[in-house]
């Protein structure tokens, strides 16, 4: 008897994964059944070494299986020099939109490109122009650009990258309460990556 019931429970289920139906404020059976499945391949740019990106992966995969719900392929790809037309040279920085426009150009698929860098990289925000930064993505157009340059312990590189993947996967915008220990808290120049370690209920969602 018992296994006649998970027999009929488990079959509804299947069947209410195949053919959900929105109702209302109800998600429909797809959705919930599915589940997100990504390549994330990770670009070194001139002096990041191949075997930098081989000693960041373990903390990424880590960090990726513990906070984000799916399946994450990851690549990496052999470094490559930064487009000519990023350099500032009165800056001695690399504007990030040639670049993430190179990125752009590189996708074949539903593949997420995170550029990652040792130089300074910068971009025209909070009123300034070339404004040094760590990290930028484009919003569900699965690029983003990372850089370690700005952040006083390098071996907390995989949070920013973290940060910079959910903008550009999953279009979310920065922590709505401002949470200083949240991965998406705006850093407004000031970022404090050492005490960020959650994910705040109001990012999850």
């Amino acid at each position: 008897m018992k296994q006649l019931f998970c027999i009929l429970f488990f079959g509804i289920l299947l069947f209410s994964c195949s053919n959900g139906t929105t109702k209302g404020d109800y998600i429909e059976a797809d959705t919930l059944c599915s589940t997100p499945q990504c390549v994330i391949v990770l670009q070194p740019y001139e002096d990041f070494s191949k075997k930098e990106v081989e000693k960041l992966l373990p903390k990424l995969q880590k960090a990726f299986g513990e906070w984000l719900y799916g399946y994450w392929e990851f690549k990496i790809a052999n470094p490559i020099r930064l487009p000519q037309n990023s350099y500032v040279k009165e800056r001695n920085r690399y504007r990030v939109t040639p670049i993430l426009n190179y990125e752009s150009k590189q996708l074949t698929g539903y593949e997420v490109i995170i550029g990652l860098t040792h130089k300074d990289i910068c971009t025209d925000i909070h009123g300034h122009k070339d404004y040094g930064i760590v990290g930028i993505s484009r919003p569900l157009k699965q690029v983003s650009l990372v850089s370690d340059k700005r952040l006083k312990e390098k071996s907390l590189m995989w949070k920013p990258i973290l940060h910079e993947f959910i903008h550009t996967f999953y279009g979310a915008k920065h922590c709505p309460n401002d949470d200083p220990t949240c991965f998406m808290k705006d850093a407004k120049g000031h970022g404090n990556f050492k005490i960020q370690d959650k994910l705040c209920d109001a990012c999850k969602q």
